[in-house]
């Protein structure tokens, strides 16, 4: 079976799209992959062949300077790469998100000439037999995944993940406003167009089938859980706390709060101790909330085969979400694919948040995680977990139960399998 993926972002383990996609359908056999993406960068080796397409290719072909897009050589996999520059300018953009970057963007990609003759080559050599993708707010890359459906003429699988549709927001940019609405119009025609519609919860699900009246499975990350629970060894001491990934949307502030407790707790001796790994951009206020003496370390970006080591060596593994309101309508549908790995390494999670979001709601339903919804319950619940050792490996013997039930990857892998043995023998039959 023939993959093709199509997304902004090279897949790679290190950024959360492709680390998700790469996971569903890691080890499965008979399977070929291909991605169409938007972004500088190389994808991961698993990605048999690949396209790229940038704002600055379409810019450079309206100049008669090279094509709109690229073929990525699948022997060596040599992707297109950023200069320091343009790296600084793209970070810019991305701390300020402000509305005139995306319209300036969009209408590149509205005059671009993307719809080439190498972007058809690429797909009819391809072959694919299944067109698999993110459901994206980006208008540009849906305007993309509908043309190649046209071209391709086969089943369109999308994924959702994001509260990226939902008129329930806070912002007060009466711009930001219409530049959402002016988004939502392609995302309901990849709605209606999409054979196969996943959710990454059950939040999600209940909004995306009343908005498309179209039913939708719940599908998450996959690890594999068969076997005994992983042995644990003593904890350490000082207690070590991890924290890895993204801390935008105002998770630094909650993140900011843990290390508060730890402070607290910590005036007359180191008890416990929480490390933050992020590829984000720090700003000088993040770095004075983060990072607190003995207490609390800002570490930096490593690689995900590093942040797999940095989990097995911590005690307790974090995760956060925002408290405001804003950015808790935002992730209010959201799953952090993260928890999985967190599952599936055995280890008590420690989670901070409002609880009625999916994933806090998710780790309390089940009761997989240790939780707190503010700063009063962090001190409380933290302290619980140094006095009782035992709380933590209780807990960690928990996440292992709830992913061994919920996610285990070869369910998952057989569900898209099936899912997709059907489709194509219906997109056939037509």
């Amino acid at each position: 079976m023939r993959i093709l993926f199509i997304s902004a972002s090279p897949l790679k383990k290190e950024i959360s799209v492709g680390n998700t996609f790469l996971n569903l359908f890691s080890g499965m056999e008979d399977m070929e992959f291909a991605s169409i993406y938007t972004r500088a960068g190389k994808p991961d080796a698993a990605i048999h062949q690949g396209f790229c397409m940038t704002e600055k290719m379409l810019l450079k072909n309206l100049l008669g300077k090279g094509p709109a897009g690229v073929k990525i050589k699948p022997q060596t996999m040599e992707g297109t790469t950023l200069s320091t520059s343009e790296e600084k300018k793209i970070s810019f953009m991305k701390s300020r998100r402000w509305t005139i970057f995306f319209w300036i963007q969009d209408l590149i990609w509205r005059i671009g000439r993307w719809r080439s003759k190498e972007l058809e080559d690429f797909v009819e050599d391809f072959k694919p037999d299944i067109i698999f993708t993110l459901f994206s707010s980006t208008s540009f890359l849906n305007r993309i995944i509908l043309h190649i459906k046209e071209i391709a003429k086969v089943p369109l699988v999308v994924y959702a993940w994001d509260n990226n549709y939902s008129i329930k927001r806070v912002m007060v940019s009466p711009l930001k406003w219409l530049h959402h609405c002016m988004n939502r119009c392609p995302m309901r025609k990849v709605a209606k167009k999409a054979d196969l519609l996943y959710a990454i919860s059950n939040v999600q699900k209940t909004d995306y089938e009343k908005a498309f009246r179209k039913e939708c499975t719940v599908l998450t990350k996959g690890a594999d859980f068969t076997g005994n629970i992983p042995v644990n060894t003593e904890l350490n001491r000082p207690l070590q706390l991890l924290y890895t990934g993204n801390i935008a949307l105002n998770r630094w502030k909650s993140l900011a709060h843990i290390a508060n407790v730890l402070e607290k707790i910590n005036q007359n001796e180191a008890k416990v101790q929480l490390r933050i790994y992020t590829g984000n951009t720090v700003t000088e206020k993040m770095r004075t909330m983060l990072q607190r003496g003995e207490s609390s370390f800002l570490m930096g970006s490593v690689s995900a085969d590093e942040v797999v080591k940095l989990q097995q060596n911590a005690d307790i593994l974090v995760h956060v979400e925002a408290m405001d309101l804003k950015n808790r309508l935002l992730v209010r549908q959201s799953f952090s694919t993260k928890l999985v790995d967190y599952f599936h390494q055995a280890k008590c999670v420690f989670a901070v948040g409002p609880k009625e979001v999916a994933s806090m709601d998710y780790l309390i339903k089940n009761d997989a995680a240790v939780t707190a919804t503010n700063e009063k319950e962090i001190e409380e619940k933290l302290r619980s977990l140094i006095e009782n050792p035992g709380m933590v490996r209780e807990y960690g013997d928990k996440a292992w139960e709830c992913g061994k039930k919920h996610h285990q990857i070869e369910r998952i892998q057989d569900m898209l399998k099936k899912d997709f043995e059907e489709i194509i023998h219906e997109n056939s039959a037509n």
